[in-house]
């Protein structure tokens, strides 16, 4: 598994998750620490759900997560081909 991380905004150098924090459902605060001994920079950092690129399975009816504009166009295609099926011929 990948972890998720971004440079010292300082030096460039590689950066360690000391600790995180779940803020609420859909965004987690991180504590990053630098690896390089000579800049030694601590700072938070987020990750956050931003939007849904492929539609749960399970969607939860308390979540709510802006839908990205092609899984829109994606949805209304479907739904105008179902409907199409359901017209008598």
């Amino acid at each position: 598994m990948r972890v998720i991380s971004i440079p010292c905004p300082h030096c460039r150098h590689r950066v360690r998750a000391a600790k995180s924090r779940m803020m609420s459902d859909m965004m987690k605060e991180i504590t990053y620490m630098c690896q390089n001994p000579d800049c030694g920079h601590v700072f938070v950092a987020s990750l956050e759900v931003l939007r849904t690129l492929s539609m749960s399975a399970m969607p939860n009816p308390d979540v709510r997560i802006h839908v990205s504009q092609h899984v829109r166009n994606a949805c209304a295609n479907q739904l105008a081909l179902f409907k199409n099926d359901q017209e008598p011929h």
